[in-house]
C-alpha cells in the first residue's frame, strides 16, 4: 500500500498543514477564554492570543467567536453580549463605547467570483469600523469593507452592506437609514447603562 494514498490532498501542501494548525490553536485558545467561569471582563486578556486587541476595560460575554488571522481592535468601554462572531479574515476595529448586542456577526470574508465549476474563488478580506459609542442589535449581521459612523443605532436582525453616516438609525435587510440623532441629548446620561467594571454589570442591570 501506498502511504501517501492514505494522505489527504490538502495535507501535502504546507501552507494547509499551518493554516489547520493555526485554526486548531485559535479554537482552543477561544474554547478556554469562554468557560462559563471566566469574567466577562477578563475574557478580552483570555483572548489575546486569538488576536483580540483593547485599549482599555471592556466587557466579553461567553460564546464570542474568533476566526482568523486578523485583530479585532476594541477601544475603552466595549460591551460585547453572548455569542457575537467576529470573523477576522481582515481587521476589526470597534471604537469606544460600542454596545454589541447579543449574537452580531461581524464578517470580514468574502470571495471572488470563479468559474461554473466553482463561484466561490479567491478568499479575501475586507477591513470592518465601528465608530465610536454605536449600538449593534441583537442579530445584526456586518458585511465585509463596512464602516459604521460614530453614535449610530443599527435595529435589531438587519443586514448591514454598506457604510452608515454618524448619528442616525440603521434598520433591514438591507439596512436603510430612518432617522437622524442629531436631535437627542446625551444617550449616555439618559440610558444610565455605562459598563460597570467591578462588578461585571450594567449600571442599569441593579
Amino acid at each position: 500500500m501506498n502511504l501517501r494514498s492514505l494522505i489527504p490532498t490538502w495535507a501535502s501542501d504546507s501552507s494547509n498543514v499551518k493554516w489547520a494548525l493555526f485554526q486548531m490553536r485559535q479554537a482552543t485558545l477561544v474554547s478556554v477564554a469562554n468557560l462559563p467561569f471566566v469574567p466577562a471582563v477578563l475574557r478580552a486578556t483570555l483572548l489575546r492570543p486569538a488576536g483580540v486587541r483593547t485599549d482599555g476595560p471592556c466587557l466579553i460575554y461567553s460564546g464570542a467567536m474568533i476566526q482568523g488571522r486578523g485583530s479585532v481592535r476594541m477601544g475603552t468601554g466595549v460591551f460585547v453580549n453572548f455569542g457575537c462572531h467576529f470573523d477576522t479574515v481582515a481587521d476589526i476595529v470597534i471604537g469606544d463605547d460600542v454596545f454589541l448586542a447579543d449574537h452580531v456577526r461581524i464578517i470580514t470574508s468574502t470571495h471572488d467570483v470563479g468559474p461554473s465549476w466553482r463561484r466561490a474563488g479567491l478568499l479575501r478580506g475586507e477591513s470592518v469600523t465601528i465608530g465610536r459609542g454605536t449600538w449593534i442589535g441583537s442579530g445584526v449581521v456586518i458585511m465585509p469593507g463596512v464602516r459604521i459612523g460614530e453614535g449610530c443605532i443599527i435595529g435589531a436582525n438587519s443586514l448591514v452592506t454598506k457604510d452608515c453616516e454618524p448619528d442616525a438609525v440603521y434598520v433591514g435587510s438591507p439596512a436603510a437609514r430612518r432617522r437622524e440623532l442629531n436631535d437627542l441629548p446625551d444617550a449616555r446620561a439618559i440610558a444610565g447603562a455605562t459598563p460597570d467594571f467591578e462588578s461585571n454589570t450594567l449600571a442599569n442591570d441593579r
